[in-house]
């Protein structure tokens, strides 16, 4: 689904249209331009319920938010890429896999 700026702030209920505005300037959530003004999708609700917790919830301050987003950013970015290294692992022939995943246990445990 798609959501409108005033659709997001109702909906959530813990921020305003204002904060909303402001954390797309700071480059925090990055919704879609569309016709009427910026569009928000599912993954931009959760994004911006994740900086409501941070803010409010955990009370992370404004000069430490882009540190944080960004390490839940890599740490994400790394998540997917293990899972395509993993789909790529189980596409090839099981003698394949099995070099693979004697080599993962060296490596793993020297630098344990």
């Amino acid at each position: 689904m798609r959501y409108e700026e005033r659709e997001v702030v109702a909906q959530l209920q813990r921020l305003t249209v204002r904060e909303l505005r402001g954390w797309v300037r700071e480059g925090w959530v990055r919704p879609r331009q569309g016709e009427n003004g910026p569009v928000y999708d599912e993954l931009d609700i959760a994004r911006i319920q994740l900086v409501c917790d941070l803010k409010k919830e955990m009370s992370i301050g404004v000069d430490m938010l882009p540190v944080v987003l960004s390490l839940i950013d890599q740490l994400h970015a790394a998540r997917r890429d293990f899972r395509c290294l993993a789909a790529a692992v189980a596409d090839q022939p099981e003698p394949n896999q099995q070099a693979i995943s004697e080599a993962f246990r060296k490596v793993r445990n020297a630098n344990s």
